[in-house]
């Protein structure tokens, strides 16, 4: 095998070797230590170093599995490693596992060769960095003899990284390759010159007291002859280009500094330096800075890009590699290899027939629904996302099915799922609905407490969710038990596949004569409550009431057939499940899915990709778009609502001009209300409004001690009723949410509200956050307003926000804000809006970020028990 791949890499390579004889002398298990220059540095290596022994090369999934280099690593009996570039705490593991694995196999007698850095070189030099493998190898392996190799003439080369800026895709270079081959006639390509030089090192040489100081080693023997200019060599004798630019290669990937804000630069300097455990010098904290040459392996990278993630919210699959690869994930700008663009099957820009009605669901329940489309439109786009790619009807009731029978046989009558905005997701609700169990929507972003109340208190024993979403979390849910959905699919026989598939063709009807027969008034699914506030309460929405809101919000936005609706909005959010996932399927509207909210350039990215039309979002989310977007990106949207909290002005503002043909709507939800309540039209709309209410609700607005109904213009407490309104929370030891008025019952919101002589509503508050001061009620969000319009959502989230308490005697309300503001001058932008008296602040305290729910909205929860546990400083409240 050998020979025949040293034959066809002279077609293109001309290799001379230096120091090969020495080599026939070594003996023991031998470890080899190459620079890695290029994917193709292995086969070449490998085909040209042969002196009587065996190497197992150590070689990443993604390469290991890549259909150019998957026979040459079997027949090579290649050692298989994680690939570190996707950072999870399995990974790590796996790492840990996988080093262990090779010393077993030295001392079992295995040859290995392995790269030290761990990756492709990034520029002329090699850089091993903190890289630990090599290290903990020879210690841990006293009985090894070391070959270094250096490889040199593969800088430039298009299976590296100069001409890319970064990893270059491994198929795709081997296509053009082969390309050139053929268009040269074999014979006639362009010879690119490689030195491969080899020399046996004595243990006693190798400085081993610590991995830098072996590692500095290293890189001064790959570097002995400095570090190499990149050369390009044609691919073809007669035609194709005969330079490279890789100047400008380096200028587009870099990092500009002066985009980057002050506070992040200092943020990444302090964690760099507990890492490092010292401070950064002014010629380290720059973009360009590898980690690995500030001696951090990639262990460490990884654990820093976790930390990153729970200290940022910002996530890339990417593990960051540089101080400004930092920087960006930092303010959410580094982008993630799984958002690449993938190609996009052509059915799903053949929306079905559009006769011009408003769409609705088909059934009386859930799964009645689902079916009944699925029959109807079997072969119709109906849920993507850049994971599972397109799946029409017939897949997703064939999928669901598939899983519904596994999941009728786990224990418990309550399933929990715990997933992001996916196929996937959708796929595991539908199915628990064919199971006849009770889907529960959990909220990761609770951490372990907020999960372990939602499980105690459902009694949910059995949770669905994804292995590698479950490990990326680095959370555990106590008292129940995790379903991996991937351990779930493997168990689904192809026969199994094959003739449920079949029977959505022969038998159609069939999956509605097996179907679970609930009344349409039990729970269909089981959300909870913010917690913005308190503990979540666990919200039970009926067949019915999930139905009533999903016919009247269509009619609402004024759905089309040919609208795409962007789903991101997690399930656990009330908006993420009924309005992103259970509206447009059961009503026959495509949907694509995304799963990370904060993710806003993944966001735009699949808006631009998918064609999306529609969109409901927080405005904080929808700010972190337009942070990053351009217009272009956006300019397939027609309507886009959002709600959870006020829209700001500004973003008002910024919308209309970024998308002058389309329209942004407010609306107003309450989980418990299923959860759409109001809404303004797109035909009847008025800004900084919730609009007018649905058509399946009625609204009445009493005051909010005696429950008697006000007059139009007057601010009080909202009530609602209708077939989309809860029966109430589920073992719940308070009170339920319900009043009696004019001898009907109606649900008590906690909101207050105004309504116009044009029938609009406009939201004033909580009532909640109001705090009651010598008689006189102080409406915190009213002190919010104008320092929100002087201090809009920025493209990182809310900038501030306004938290009180009642104390003995008094009170104590706190701007909590990220940017530099004294309290004389927070007061005046209240005063300057008409309050004065008792409306006033009491204290600001500068935060680096206001915390906010996964849902989106501020936390004031949170904010609340700071203003409790830090009592203010003198200079504060005399500012």
């Amino acid at each position: 095998m050998w020979a025949t791949l040293r034959f066809l890499l002279r077609f293109r390579y001309r290799v001379q070797l230096h120091g090969l004889e020495e080599l026939r002398s070594v003996q023991g298990p031998i470890l080899v230590l190459p620079n890695h220059p290029a994917y193709v540095d292995p086969p070449l290596v490998l085909s040209h170093l042969r002196f009587g022994r065996s190497l197992r090369p150590l070689v990443f999934a993604d390469t290991f599995r890549s259909w150019i280099f998957y026979p040459f690593c079997k027949a090579s009996h290649a050692f298989e490693v994680p690939n570190l570039k996707s950072h999870s705490r399995d990974a790590h593991r796996q790492t840990t596992e996988m080093i262990d694995r090779v010393v077993a196999g030295v001392e079992a007698g295995n040859d290995f060769l392995i790269y030290p850095s761990g990756r492709l070189k990034r520029q002329g030099t090699e850089v091993i960095g903190g890289a630990r493998m090599a290290y903990e190898l020879l210690t841990r392996c006293p009985n090894l003899q070391v070959i270094l190799v250096r490889t040199e003439g593969m800088w430039g080369s298009r299976f590296g990284c100069a001409q890319t800026g970064g990893v270059p895709d491994l198929a795709g270079a081997a296509r053009l390759a082969l390309g050139s081959l053929l268009s040269s006639l074999l014979f006639f390509v362009p010879k690119r010159k490689v030195s491969l030089t080899a020399q046996a090192i004595d243990r006693s040489q190798l400085p081993l007291a610590s991995k830098e100081s072996l590692n500095r080693f290293l890189e001064a023997w790959y570097n002995a002859n400095g570090g190499e200019e990149p050369t390009f060599v044609p691919y073809n004798p007669w035609f194709g280009p005969r330079e490279f630019d890789f100047e400008a290669v380096q200028r587009e990937g870099a990092v500009d500094a002066d985009s980057i804000k002050p506070a992040t630069k200092q943020a990444i300097a302090e964690m760099l330096a507990e890492h490092l455990g010292r401070p950064l010098d002014a010629a380290e904290n720059i973009p360009t800075m590898t980690l690995d040459t500030l001696g951090l392996d990639s262990l460490e990278r990884m654990d820093m890009a976790l930390e990153m993630e729970r200290e940022f919210g910002f996530r890339s699959n990417h593990v960051p590699t540089t101080v400004g690869e930092m920087w960006l994930l930092a303010e959410g700008r580094l982008a993630s290899d799984e958002n690449d663009e993938a190609k996009i099957p052509e059915i799903w820009s053949k929306p079905p027939k559009d006769d011009g009605a408003i769409p609705k669901a088909l059934g009386e329940t859930l799964a009645e629904s689902f079916v009944l489309r699925a029959i109807e439109r079997p072969d119709s786009a109906a849920v993507a996302d850049q994971l599972s790619g397109v799946l029409t009807y017939r897949k997703l009731l064939t999928g669901a099915t598939l899983l519904s029978k596994r999941i009728a046989k786990l224990e418990g009558d309550a399933i929990g799922i715990l997933l992001p905005a996916s196929v996937a997701a959708d796929t595991v609700f539908l199915a628990i609905q064919l199971a006849g169990k009770l889907p529960v929507l959990l909220n990761w972003t609770t951490g372990d407490a907020g999960l372990r109340h939602a499980v105690e208190k459902l009694e949910v024993k059995k949770v669905l969710t994804s292995q590698r979403f479950l490990d990326r979390l680095g959370i555990e849910i106590p008292g129940a038990d995790v379903v991996s959905l991937e351990e779930m699919r493997g168990g689904i026989g192809k026969w199994e596949q094959v003739s449920t598939y079949a029977a959505t063709y022969l038998a159609p009807r069939s999956f509605l004569r097996n179907l679970p027969q609930p009344d349409r008034d039990a729970p269909a699914a089981v959300l909870f409550t913010s917690g913005s506030e308190a503990l979540p309460k666990a919200v039970p929405l009926s067949h019915r009431n999930l139905i009533a809101d999903i016919n009247a919000g269509v009619n609402l936005i004024q759905f089309g057939q040919s609208d795409i609706l962007f789903g991101f909005l997690p399930p656990f959010h009330s908006f993420g499940l009924t309005a992103a996932f259970l509206m447009p399927v059961l009503t026959g509207i495509r949907v694509v899915h995304y799963p990370d909210p904060t993710d806003a350039r993944g966001l735009a990215r699949v808006i631009r990709s998918y064609g999306a039309t529609l969109m409901f979002a927080t405005p904080t989310f929808l700010q972190y778009i337009f942070g990053v977007s351009t217009p272009e990106d956006l300019q397939t949207l027609r309507t886009v609502m959002v709600g959870a909290e006020k829209c700001p002005d500004a973003l008002h503002d910024r919308f209309e001009a970024a998308l002058p043909s389309a329209v942004l709507l407010e609306g107003y939800g309450i989980t418990e209300c299923s959860p759409v309540v109001s809404g303004s039209r797109p035909t009847d709309s008025r800004r900084g409004t919730i609009g007018k209410p649905l058509d399946c609700v009625e609204m009445l607005i009493v005051h909010a001690e005696t429950h008697q109904p006000i007059d139009d213009g007057e601010t009080g407490l909202l009530l609602v009723r209708g077939e989309s309104i809860f029966s109430g929370y589920l073992k719940h030891d308070g009170p339920q949410p319900f009043v009696e008025v004019a001898g009907a019952s109606w649900y008590n919101t906690g909101d207050l509200v105004m309504k116009d002589p044009d029938g609009f509503f406009h939201f004033r508050g909580r009532m909640k956050r109001f705090l009651k001061i010598g008689g006189e009620m102080v409406s915190l969000p009213a002190l919010e307003e104008p320092l929100a319009k002087a201090f809009p959502i920025g493209d990182e989230g809310p900038r501030i926000a306004v938290e009180g308490i009642e104390l003995d005697g008094g009170r104590q309300i706190v701007l909590f804000t990220c940017e530099e503001i004294s309290l004389r001058d927070a007061n005046a932008l209240i005063r300057e809006a008409g309050m004065q008296g008792i409306m006033r602040l009491d204290e600001v305290r500068v935060v680096q970020q206001i915390p906010v729910l996964g849902t989106g909205k501020t936390d004031y929860r949170t904010l609340r028990s700071w203003v409790s546990e830090m009592p203010a400083s003198a200079e504060q409240k005399s500012a």
